[in-house]
């Protein structure tokens, strides 16, 4: 059975910026739920070897957060639009967002596939 286009969101923003965020997120009708890591990495910024006369850095590395969102098609622009007004600080580090396709999902329990896995139990 055909289910329709899943897609994964994954966003890195500020530490400070999560509560704002998962707040925005969770006032969006179906919003499927998210998953919050605590991350460290560094951007295009500190990906260069210092230049002559720059402080080198001994760890580059910015803790930022990590959310992850498995969402069907339709709702990924509201969820992405969502994230982008709620975690926007105007200043550099705002963090970044990716979307890509998923190929297949299984929800273990009911054993249902695709983005049919994505719904809550209660929506049976």
């Amino acid at each position: 059975m055909k289910t329709g286009p899943m897609n994964c969101v994954v966003a890195f923003v500020q530490p400070f910026q999560v509560e704002r965020v998962v707040d925005s997120l969770r006032q969006l009708p179906d919003f499927p739920g998210v998953s919050v890591s605590e991350v460290r990495g560094f951007g295009r910024e500190a990906a260069h070897p210092p230049r002559k006369g720059e402080r080198s850095e001994v760890n580059p590395f910015q803790s930022r957060a990590r959310l992850e969102i498995y969402a069907p098609g339709p709702a990924v622009a509201a969820i992405t639009e969502t994230i982008r007004q709620s975690a926007r600080t105007g200043h550099t580090g705002d963090g970044i967002l990716f979307v890509t396709e998923v190929a297949w999902a299984l929800r273990i329990r009911t054993g249902r596939q695709g983005s049919d896995a994505l719904r809550n139990d209660s929506q049976e």
